[in-house]
């Protein structure tokens, strides 16, 4: 199964209908125009569409869209305290759009010292990859790649501010249920996943 969010609502790939939403069969890229439409203009809280190939269903949405990616990374340092960013008023993780000719990887680093003013990363291991459906003019999918970080510096974190960001700071793991109540979805969906909480 296969997960994005459009508006802070799933919308799932799979091959089976799912109880209590929205199923839609797979017939065309109108069905996912069609989906994508009720979850920004609709109560719809879910909408599953689904097919006999999960994969080619996946393939072809990914097709229908324009797709734009970004990498971050969930930070933890000496202290076992984790960095966070505030940014229009909601709280999320470092991330940032992947340059023309840059990995993932080099991306997810840049884009934390980028937005945070620290250096002194060391990259872990990939994490996972979350997506995520916005409106810009017309549709778009970003795809965000997730890897653990290890800070080892002792600087203080400072929010760019050119990129709207209003806090840079570092939290305990029993701080965060607190930031998840006022995150995005999908933010949630991956710290709940990578710290079990």
């Amino acid at each position: 199964m296969y997960k994005i969010f459009v508006k802070e609502k799933p919308l799932t790939f799979q091959t089976q209908t799912m109880e209590g939403v929205e199923n839609l069969l797979y017939e065309s890229g109108g069905t996912f125009d069609a989906a994508v439409d009720m979850l920004f203009r609709s109560r719809k809280s879910a909408v599953n569409i689904y097919h006999c190939d999960e994969e080619q269903l996946w393939w072809d949405f990914k097709n229908h869209i324009t797709e734009i990616f970004a990498a971050g990374g969930i930070v933890e340092n000496s202290e076992h305290k984790y960095l966070f960013i505030n940014r229009s008023k909601k709280w999320d993780l470092p991330k940032g759009h992947i340059e023309k000719g840059e990995s993932k990887e080099t991306a997810a680093l840049r884009e934390v010292e980028e937005e945070c003013s620290i250096t002194h990363l060391q990259l872990g291991d990939y994490i996972d990859t979350t997506y995520h459906v916005y409106f810009d003019g017309k549709y778009f999918l970003k795809t965000t790649y997730w890897y653990a970080m290890i800070y080892s510096g002792e600087e203080t974190p400072k929010p760019q501010t050119e990129e709207n960001i209003e806090i840079a700071d570092w939290f305990s793991k029993e701080e965060i249920p607190e930031l998840m109540k006022n995150t995005y979805a999908n933010i949630k969906h991956l710290i709940d996943s990578y710290l079990k909480l």
